[in-house]
């Protein structure tokens, strides 16, 4: 529940500060739109790599099954991604979705999908994010809202949507980390910050 509030919360605060810039002209060559979609990517970036790193190596395999749980629990997990999978889901979503905004890729992002080493993975998540963040950087205030995507989509609207997405993977990736006994970095950041004393 905590994690579903938190989501929502990011969501309905970057869609609050996109109807602000809509209103603000860009005060030097970067626009405030993009400002405000960054710092939010740039926070959900860094809580990835994070995550990516901190599974080994040969867990990147792992997925949970019957066996995780106590005999006789009615879970079902036949069918869900492994770590890695998970990851290389998101590799491709910034690709997918943020394409028909006119920024072309320079990777074939089209094997992301077959990786399945750390390394490679997290080559790939690099790969990804330094593209996403060059389609972030054409927002404006003047095309934020324009339908230029399939269906009519715009750039704010694929940004919330891959956000969405990232926030349903992110909370399966936690509970991944958890049933290895790994606690995930951004807990175990706020854990620490809450126990150092202030000064």
């Amino acid at each position: 529940m905590k994690t579903m509030h938190c989501k929502w919360s990011t969501l309905a605060l970057l869609a609050a500060a996109l109807c602000w810039c809509t209103w603000v002209a860009p005060a030097n060559g970067q626009s405030d739109a993009a400002k405000s979609i960054q710092q939010t990517v740039t926070r959900f970036e860094n809580n990835l790599m994070a995550m990516a790193q901190a599974m080994p190596a040969d867990k990147y395999s792992f997925a949970p099954s019957s066996d995780t749980f106590k005999a006789g629990s009615p879970a079902q997990f036949a069918t869900v991604r492994t770590y890695g999978q998970e990851l290389t889901h998101l590799c491709g979503l910034p690709f997918r979705l943020l394409a028909p905004f006119g920024v072309k890729a320079d990777v074939d992002y089209s094997s992301y999908e077959s990786l399945a080493s750390k390394d490679d993975i997290i080559k790939a998540l690099e790969s990804s994010f330094d593209y996403e963040n060059k389609v972030i950087a054409t927002i404006t205030p003047e095309n934020a809202f324009t339908p230029e995507g399939p269906r009519g989509m715009t750039r704010v609207g694929a940004m919330l949507m891959m956000l969405n997405d990232d926030g349903d993977h992110y909370g399966q990736m936690v509970e991944y980390l958890r049933m290895n006994g790994i606690i995930p970095p951004s807990t175990a950041r706020e854990t620490h910050r809450a126990a150092t004393p202030h000064m």
